[in-house]
Parts: structure tokens; C-alpha cells; sequence
């Protein structure tokens, strides 16, 4: 079958290139590339039948495959389930209530009353003096000298540099874009339909007979031995032990301990000093704060600014303020307040103002003062207190042992076990044959063409530009510098220094005083007590008995069911197909001996002798 295939495809191959030869000879006498017949060397107009083969198209019938779906009745074997009825042996405990006596020994509890003595620790308030320190500050004036930096103001030349812009010409490159036209060759695949033969596998369908096992379970009767445990209870004598208590008084000692006051002298110093007005002359100083034209005191001979005495510059009375006519004179006259002497002035020997101030004067008096304080005292108190102390005894009592005795016994189990068997049924199969059919396919032809394309070129044109640029220059300007400068001033600073000082304080103090009293307080104890009960006792005892039981098993049960079976049938359609056909009987009908459509034209006596024929 390839073999033919092979032939047929060879075969169509050969035409196709006898019919393109055929072209080629018959346009060597330009005739047929030209559209136009040659015959005998003249020239056949173009169209008539003189050269080339004439296309017609016929309607043909052509079979193409096609998926179809059907139903076919297929067997398939199902298992149903069955349940059937077998009667098994069931062992089963049965139990039995048993009543039994018991004695057992209770501690039953006894409470009774006593009373006992016991110690508070009761606190008691009381007043004591106490001395503590004090500090108190004491303020006094001091002359402290300081610097303060005074600012001025001075030219200094300073040189800066300035960026001053320009612009110049500045020649560039630059890449132009243009298009060029060009002939490009390029191929073309041209489609033809040729008939070429294939091969299918057709599937299709048959019954198969298969051999299959199947395990099919059976049931019997096998005696088993097994083992039962069986109980046994009997009365065994067992000792065990009591805790018995009893009361025991014991003797003890305890330490109880006690505050007792003790009353002794210490000497104590008071402070019984006074307040003292006293007035004192001070030194007259520029910005001071005491003193004449201080800020400080709103009496004396005040300075710039002061409300009273000699007045500074705007004062209202006394020495006048500034550009008064009568006083101490304003400021800056040669006398009074702000001059070179006077109130205000820059600290004139001898003449200066007081300054009335409060001084506390100190008279320690030292006098003898009773001190009381409490010391603690311990002793050893003997007292007696009861304690309960539990005895061990042995004591016998009946109690129930359950022992176990093994027994061997027998039973019928049902045992299932699987038989195979050999059975048969029929399978469908699905199998496939080779079929060769005939189909049309397109082939591509490659083919030459020619075309213009524009194609993007550059050049590089020169170009020019105008460009700012910067240089430097250096200029000078005079600026205004704050720079400043120490000077070394005076001014009188209020300096507190802290003195020690003793007094006295009434303190209230609470000391602790052991107080006896007495409780009532509730003892319990146990009395043991020997008493009976019945208890219950099971016993289980095992009982065979039968007991139907229901199973299922599983029967295969063979069915038809319908199943979709897709194929794979050949429809008919029908197709139009170009069919090429041969010219006149003169002109250019033997160029290259080709034949179209089936049909052999003979070459003429005359006409296209020299076109290859």
C-alpha cells in the first residue's frame, strides 16, 4: 500500500512539471508569456485559443469522514445483594445480687467546751518632747565685680565675586532622516490542489468470549475450645489498723514581755533671743540695690527711677529727676541726683543715706528637762495546754476474697471460606481495520515578485546655536561688623548663708501593754464505734443461648445496558474543481507536448515549430 502512494504522488509530481515545461517553451517565442499565440513565427492575438489551456470548472463528488454516535445493547454484570438468616451461639453473663454482713469501726466526733487564757499586746497613747535642728537662713550684702560684654559697630571692606552672563555662537551636528526607494525581491507560496491517497483504522466492534473467577464463600460447623474464667468468692480473716486518740496534758513555758518607763534629766537649750531694729549707713552705687538709688527700698535717697527721696530722672519730689531746676539736680548736672556727688552719684566718701533694717539677736538658755522612756523586759511564764495523741491498734475483721478458676470449654463457630470457580462471559472488543480512501490537498508553489519599498537613510547636516554662558568678576563692598568688648563692672549681691539652731516639739507616741484575758473555746475529739452493714454482692454467671443472624452475600446478575458508541463513516459531499482543457488545432497546441484535462493534442505541420515542440 505505500508503495502505491508512493507511485501516485511521483506520478502527479511528473505532470505538474511536464505542464510548467510546457509554459517555459511555448514563452521562448514570446508568444505565450506575452498573452498570445505564435504560429509559424506570426503573431496570434491574445485570447483566442491558440496558446494556453482552457480552465472550466465540474461539480465532483468526494467522500469525507465523519464522527457519528449510536447506541448498541452491551452486557454487564451487576451484584445484588442477598440477605439470609443462620443461627449462632451467643455467650452471655447473667448476674446474681448477693447480700453480705459487714462490721466496720466509725470515729465519731465529741465536742466540749473549756476556757482558756490568753495575752493582748493593747496600745497606749502618750506625749513626749523631743529636741530637733533647724536651719535658718541669714542674708547679708556683698561687692561682686562682673563683666559685660558691650557691643560696637565698625566698616570693614569685604570683596565678593559676581557670575555676569554672556551668549556666543556654538556649532552642532545634527542626523537628518530621509527616505529612499529600492527594489526588493520577495516570494510568494502560490496553493494547487492535488489528489493523494491515505490510509484509516476503522474501528469496529465483536463479542469476545472470557474466562473469569469468581470467589463464592461457603459456611460450616467447627467445634472450638475456649477459656472462662470463673469466679469464686470466700470469707478470709484480715487484720488492720486503727488510729485511736486520747487526751494528754503537758507543761510548757512561754516569754511574755513588757514595757516598764524609765524617768531620767537631759539638758535641753532654747533659743530665747529678740527682733532689734537697727539703721546702718550704706555706700551710694551706680545700678546698686541698696542703699542710695537702689531699686531695692522704696525709702531713702533713691536713684534713676526711685518713687521717694532724692528723686531720679522723673521723680515727682525731692531731689528733681532730669532737667529739674531746684534738688540735687537732673542727670548729668554737676550736682545732685546722677552727678559727680551727691545722692546717686559714683560713691562719695562721707556722704551717703541709712538703711533701717530688722536683725534677730540670739540668748541661748540651756535648762534641765525630765526624759521618760520605755524599756522592754522579758520572762519565762510556765503554763500547762492539752494535746491529743492517737494510738495504733490491731484489730480483725472478715472480708470477701473473690478468686478465679479457669475452665475449658467447647462451642460450634460458623467458618466462612471462599471457593474460586471458573466462569464465562461474553465481552464486547474493539478492534480496527486499514482503509485507503482518496482525498484533495493543497500544495504551495514557491514564486518570485518583485516590489519598491521606501528604505529610512541618514545624513549629517552642520548646524550652529546660540549659547549663555557665565564668567567671574571680582567687586568690593564696605559692610557694617557688630563686633563687642569686656568691661568690668560693680554691684553689691544679697548673699543667705544658713545658721543651726535647736528647738523643741511635744511628739505624741504609742507604746504597746500585755493585757490577760479570757476565751471560750470548743475542743473536738473522736470516739471510735464498731458497727454493721450489708452490702450487695454481684455474682455474673455465663449462659448459652442461640440467636439468629442475618448476612449478606453478593449474586452477580448479568444485564443489557445501552451504551454510546461514537464511528467513523465517509459522507458524500460534493465539491467544484477548476478542470484545464486544450486549445485549437493550430497555434501553439504541441508547445512541449503538454495535455490538459485528459485530452493529447497533437503538434500541427506549422506554427510553433521552434518554440521546443
Amino acid at each position: 500500500m505505500r508503495s502505491r502512494l508512493l507511485s501516485v504522488a511521483f506520478g502527479l509530481l511528473a505532470t505538474v512539471m511536464v505542464a510548467s515545461q510546457a509554459f517555459a517553451q511555448c514563452g521562448d517565442c514570446s508568444g505565450c508569456s506575452a498573452g498570445s499565440g505564435c504560429v509559424g513565427g506570426e503573431v496570434v492575438a491574445a485570447g483566442s485559443a491558440a496558446c494556453g489551456p482552457e480552465v472550466t470548472y465540474q461539480e465532483r463528488t468526494v467522500y469525507r469522514n465523519q464522527m457519528v454516535t449510536s447506541t448498541k445493547m452491551v452486557p454487564v454484570t451487576t451484584y445484588e445483594r442477598q440477605t439470609q438468616t443462620r443461627m449462632r451461639t451467643v455467650r452471655r453473663c447473667v448476674a446474681s445480687v448477693e447480700t453480705k454482713t459487714q462490721t466496720y469501726t466509725v470515729n465519731v466526733p465529741k465536742t466540749e467546751q473549756r476556757e482558756e487564757t490568753y495575752t493582748v499586746n493593747v496600745a497606749v497613747p502618750y506625749t513626749e518632747e523631743e529636741t530637733y535642728t533647724v536651719q535658718v537662713p541669714v542674708t547679708t550684702e556683698q561687692e561682686q565685680s562682673y563683666q559685660v560684654c558691650v557691643p560696637y559697630t565698625e566698616n570693614v571692606e569685604r570683596t565678593y565675586s559676581v557670575r555676569v552672563p554672556y551668549t556666543e555662537e556654538v556649532p552642532y551636528t545634527v542626523t537628518v532622516c530621509y527616505y529612499e526607494p529600492v527594489e526588493q525581491t520577495y516570494t510568494v507560496q502560490v496553493p494547487v490542489q492535488v489528489e493523494e491517497e491515505y490510509q484509516v483504522n476503522v474501528p469496529y466492534t465483536e463479542m469476545v468470549d472470557q474466562t473469569y473467577s469468581v470467589q463464592v464463600p461457603v459456611t460450616e460447623q467447627v467445634s472450638q475450645d475456649y477459656t472462662v474464667q470463673v469466679p469464686h468468692t470466700e470469707m478470709v480473716t484480715k487484720e488492720y489498723q486503727v488510729c485511736v486518740p486520747r487526751q494528754e496534758t503537758r507543761t510548757a513555758t512561754r516569754t511574755v514581755s513588757k514595757c516598764v518607763p524609765v524617768t531620767t534629766m537631759r539638758e535641753v537649750t532654747v533659743d530665747q533671743g529678740h527682733w532689734v531694729t537697727e539703721e546702718v549707713p550704706v555706700a551710694a552705687s551706680y545700678g546698686s540695690s541698696a542703699g542710695c538709688g537702689g531699686v531695692a527700698y522704696s525709702g531713702g535717697c533713691g536713684g534713676c527711677g526711685s518713687s521717694a527721696g532724692c528723686g531720679g530722672c522723673g521723680a515727682a519730689s525731692g531731689c528733681g529727676g532730669c532737667g529739674s531746676a531746684a534738688g540735687c539736680g537732673g542727670c548729668g548736672s554737676s550736682a545732685g541726683c546722677g552727678g559727680a556727688a551727691g545722692c546717686g552719684g559714683a560713691a562719695v566718701a562721707g556722704a551717703g543715706c541709712t538703711v533701717t533694717r530688722r536683725r534677730y539677736v540670739s540668748n541661748p538658755v540651756t535648762t534641765q528637762v525630765p526624759h521618760t522612756t520605755y524599756q522592754r523586759q522579758t520572762q519565762e511564764v510556765p503554763y500547762e495546754y492539752t494535746v491529743t495523741v492517737n494510738e495504733m491498734q490491731t484489730r480483725t475483721r472478715e472480708v470477701p476474697v473473690t478468686t478465679y478458676t479457669t475452665e475449658t470449654r467447647q462451642r460450634m463457630v460458623n467458618v466462612t471460606r471462599y471457593e474460586t470457580q471458573q466462569r464465562t462471559r461474553q465481552v464486547p472488543v474493539t478492534r480496527t481495520r486499514t482503509e485507503t480512501r482518496k482525498r484533495m490537498v493543497c500544495r504551495y508553489e514557491t514564486q518570485e515578485r518583485t516590489r519598491t519599498v521606501n528604505v529610512r537613510r541618514t545624513r549629517q547636516e552642520e548646524r550652529t546655536r546660540s549659547v549663555t554662558r557665565c564668567r567671574i568678576e571680582q567687586r568690593t563692598q564696605s559692610v557694617p561688623v557688630t563686633r563687642t568688648k569686656m568691661e568690668t563692672r560693680t554691684r553689691m549681691v544679697p548673699v543667705t548663708t544658713m545658721t543651726t539652731e535647736e528647738r523643741t516639739r511635744t511628739v505624741q507616741k504609742t507604746r504597746m501593754e500585755p493585757q490577760e484575758r479570757t476565751r471560750t473555746v470548743s475542743h473536738t475529739t473522736y470516739v471510735p464505734e464498731e458497727r454493721t452493714r450489708e452490702y450487695n454482692v454481684t455474682v455474673y454467671n455465663t449462659v448459652e443461648e442461640q440467636v439468629p443472624e442475618t448476612y449478606t452475600v453478593c449474586v452477580p446478575v448479568t444485564t443489557q445496558r445501552e451504551v454510546q458508541v461514537t464511528e467513523c463513516v465517509r459522507v458524500p459531499e460534493t465539491i467544484t474543481v477548476p478542470v484545464y482543457g486544450g486549445g485549437a488545432a493550430s497555434g501553439c497546441s504541441a508547445c512541449g507536448g503538454a495535455s490538459y484535462g485528459g485530452t493529447v493534442q497533437a503538434a500541427p505541420a506549422a506554427g510553433c515549430a521552434a518554440c521546443g515542440g
